[in-house]
């Protein structure tokens, strides 16, 4: 997913919220959750807290520190300023992403078991575009805060035979990056309602970026 490509997306939308926004105030709020699926792009070294590299993905063949995939929730709540504009913040919690590497570096084969905890802090601006009864199209841009934290045990194995050393290191890394989504939202009734959401955030120095989507249940009040 490209960030060019949906921030291009989102203009349309946008443009038209913050002429709503400028012309009538009707204040909605709503809370909810959502479950998610994601695709992770990882880093191709772990640094320690003084820029120090911890690990190099080049010695285990290139492989990445994180699995590709994983699933997260997240609780948000929001206000629908407009019928066209809002503003949401919320809290999205994954699941860990263990993750086994090998690799032999100089005389010694390495067993690297890896657990990764990822947590967000967001804030986005969503533009609504109606598009038929209780049917919203939804474009949204925003800032989200991505802490990561990684363990690494290592098991060391001297290739020319001997006993086994295991060390353990660990890792962390939080920054504040763009994200951007799209998606599309239907209003069962006056308050409750259901949304898909697909979404793009740059990530930190562990996790360089994160693409997912996302089905959740809101309710309006």
């Amino acid at each position: 997913m490209k960030t060019k490509l949906i921030t291009a997306a989102l203009s349309a939308t946008l443009l038209v919220s913050g002429t709503a926004l400028a012309l009538d105030m009707d204040p909605k709020f709503y809370v909810g959750g959502e479950v998610q699926g994601h695709q992770y792009k990882s880093a191709k070294q772990i640094k320690d807290k003084n820029g120090n590299v911890i690990l190099d993905s080049k010695d285990f063949n290139n492989k990445s520190f994180l699995k590709k995939s994983g699933s997260s929730g997240s609780l948000f709540f929001g206000s629908k300023l407009t019928e066209n504009f809002g503003l949401e913040a919320g809290y999205t919690g994954f699941s860990k992403n263990k993750h086994t590497l090998e690799g032999t570096i100089g005389a010694n084969k390495h067993s690297l078991k890896l657990e990764t905890k990822n947590q967000n802090l967001y804030l986005d601006a969503l533009g609504y575009l109606p598009v038929a009864d209780n049917v919203d199209l939804i474009g949204s841009a925003g800032i989200g805060r991505l802490t990561s934290k990684v363990t690494a045990n290592d098991t060391i194995t001297p290739v020319a035979g001997g006993a086994n050393t295991v060390v353990k290191t660990t890792g962390k890394s939080h920054k504040a990056g763009v994200r951007v989504g799209l998606g599309a939202q239907y209003k069962f009734n006056a308050n409750m309602g259901a949304r898909l959401m697909v979404r793009h955030q740059k990530g930190n120095q562990l996790v360089k970026s994160v693409n997912s989507a996302g089905l959740g249940l809101f309710y309006e009040f």
